[in-house]
């Protein structure tokens, strides 16, 4: 049973699907046979035109048919070779090349390449629809053309490159035109004179052709600012020389005194300033999307012949070298070589960067008013540091003025005795000259004696001293002494000083490092005054350890500090006299570290204080 369905099944069905499958079968074969195109070029294959219209007719094909297409170019090379077109040899060349080909299209670039396609067509390309492009409108006899044949034309609009290129130069009084001497290049001219005349919106107009090249580049040479010269093309000059356009126009607009003008996208890469032009590539393009539409369409409708469109076009940096504002190139106008100014490529960057920099500087600005405010801070507390040692010195002064004038009060009695000693020995009969000598040199001593404690006085009583010098701490320690030494005696301290191995030399401040002395001093006195007289003992030692550090180390019996005591001893108002400001310590230790130093108890001592001040190497 299963197998009679089966056998009725094929019988009903098997001739559709036989047909479904060649039906499938042979749309596969189309979709995968390759497209192929003619393309016949009228001049030569070096030139930049065809090179151009031929990468633009590629790159659509690519496009459209990524793996099913076959290019095939011929170059008549008319120009150099008139006898090309009609040469029987050259005909059969294509004949024995082609044969065997079925092509899907021609394309025709130049009104010769038309020609040649048209009446070739039957032996190369049977049937196939032709698209041409390189003609212009007016020479098209839409009449005469096939149904089949359709294209892209050039349009060479005189009058609209012209006024172009008044907009450019609004100072311009004449307008210059230069055409060569091929068939094509006459064209052209002849299209100038109809479009322009000899007068174009208040313009003279004149024509040069018939000139060598050398003589095309010398009447540019001669041309200003005042002048629109326009460049037609020129294949061949008056010696018979065939050329490429784009290079006469390169040698002519490099030479030119006048900003330069054209129809070719070639013109404005080799240094023409400006041009009303379609590019070559844009026109293969077009000349490749009209091929397809025509496969595509099979024959149904009548080809179309389209303009091919054009746009402005200046070569930027032509601009700067005739000095023609920028401002007067209209908006829709392309910009050829024209490198975008970088605030405008890197516009967010460069926001970003001012922003940074922007808040860079008001970063800097606070950094630099704060850095003021603390300098200025720095130098009152400085000043304030200073009133107030000049003030503790004034005071402890205050307190050793008993003391000072009987320092002072010594050398002066002596000074007195002497005298009257000296007057007396004098209204002798006979004075004894050698006892003389030695009063006179007692008074001299003494007298030195006086002015040397009142130099110390003064110099502890000036104000605002802050300059460094090289100094001995010997000396500081001995004068200091020696300006105390009565106060001592009243105190019935003794004071021992044990100078280091020769001088201990420093950078320092002679006032202020005497009045850290005069203050420790006083302090190890004040400890020790509840102690007998005999065990009131202060030792000073100067010293050089062996890193280079240089110490004044003050030791005294007293009752000594314990750690706490110690730490706190250097804060500000903290004494342990009942009638102390609790200021020395504290104004000493400030002194220490403007010398770069330090001035800390030592702690282990067996009994009373030892307090270390410790000064950099100079």
């Amino acid at each position: 049973m299963i197998r009679r369905r089966s056998k009725i099944w094929c019988f009903l069905f098997g001739p559709i699907l036989t047909t479904l499958l060649a039906y499938s079968v042979a749309g596969v074969h189309a979709d995968t046979s390759p497209r192929r195109f003619l393309v016949i070029f009228e001049h030569h294959s070096s030139l930049i035109a065809n090179i151009e219209i031929a990468k633009g007719i590629e790159e659509r094909l690519a496009e459209a048919l990524p793996t099913e297409r076959e290019i095939y170019s011929v170059y008549l090379d008319s120009a150099r070779f008139p006898g090309n077109p009609q040469s029987a040899p050259f005909l059969r060349l294509l004949e024995d090349n082609f044969s065997g080909m079925t092509f899907d299209a021609v394309l025709a670039v130049g009104p010769k390449a038309l020609s040649f396609a048209l009446d070739n067509r039957d032996h190369l390309a049977p049937g196939a629809p032709i698209l041409f492009t390189g003609i212009a409108g007016d020479k098209i006899n839409y009449a005469d053309l096939p149904p089949d044949v359709g294209g892209v034309y050039r349009a060479y609009d005189m009058a609209q490159i012209v006024e172009f290129a008044m907009k450019l130069q609004p100072e311009a009084r004449q307008i210059v035109v230069m055409s060569g001497t091929a068939n094509f290049d006459r064209d052209l001219a002849e299209r100038a004179r109809n479009a322009l005349g000899t007068r174009f919106a208040g313009l003279l107009v004149s024509h040069i052709s018939d000139l060598p090249l050398a003589g095309y580049v010398d009447a540019a040479r001669d041309y200003d600012s005042d002048t629109i010269l326009l460049i037609l093309t020129i294949l061949q000059d008056a010696t018979g020389r065939a050329m490429l356009p784009r290079d006469a126009a390169w040698a002519i607009a490099a030479a030119s005194g006048a900003p330069t003008y054209g129809f070719h996208s070639t013109f404005l890469q080799a240094g023409v300033t400006g041009g009303h032009v379609t590019t070559f590539p844009d026109i293969g393009r077009i000349l490749a999307d009209e091929a397809l539409a025509a496969i595509e369409d099979g024959g149904r409708t009548r080809l179309p012949i389209a303009k091919a469109p054009a746009t402005n076009v200046v070569n930027w940096p032509q601009l700067a070298r005739f000095d023609i504002n920028t401002d007067l190139v209209p908006a829709d106008t392309v910009r050829l070589f024209y490198t975008t100014p970088a605030w405008q490529r890197y516009r967010r960057e460069i926001a970003l960067a001012v922003t940074v920099l922007l808040l860079q500087s008001i970063t800097i600005a606070a950094l630099v008013v704060q850095m003021r405010r603390r300098k200025r801070a720095a130098q009152e507390l400085e000043a304030g540091r200073l009133a107030l040692a000049h003030a503790a010195r004034s005071s402890q002064l205050g307190q050793l003025s008993g003391a000072i004038a009987h320092e002072l009060n010594q050398p002066l009695t002596a000074i007195l005795a002497n005298a009257e000693a000296g007057s007396r020995l004098l209204s002798s009969e006979i004075p004894d000259l050698a006892e003389i000598s030695e009063i006179l040199s007692d008074i001299a001593d003494d007298d030195r004696r006086a002015a040397s404690i009142i130099v110390q006085l003064r110099r502890l009583m000036k104000e605002g001293e802050v300059e460094l010098e090289r100094i001995d701490l010997n000396e500081v320690v001995s004068e200091t002494l020696n300006l105390l030494h009565s106060e001592l005696v009243a105190r019935r301290t003794d004071v021992e000083f044990r100078r280091g191995k020769g001088p201990v030399p420093i950078l320092g401040n002679f006032t202020q490092l005497q009045q850290v002395v005069l203050n420790l001093l006083l302090n190890a006195a004040d400890s020790m005054k509840e102690l007998p007289p005999a065990q009131r003992h202060v030792l000073f030692e100067t010293r050089v350890i062996s890193d280079g550090t240089r110490q004044l180390v003050v030791s005294d019996r007293g009752p000594g500090l314990t750690k706490e005591v110690a730490v706190d001893a250097f804060k500000p108002f903290v004494t342990s006299r009942p009638d102390g400001l609790g200021l020395g310590l504290s104004i000493c230790r400030s002194i220490a570290t403007a010398h770069g130093g330090t001035l800390v108890f030592e702690d282990d001592v067996e009994s009373g204080a030892r307090i270390i001040l410790a000064l950099p190497e100079p």
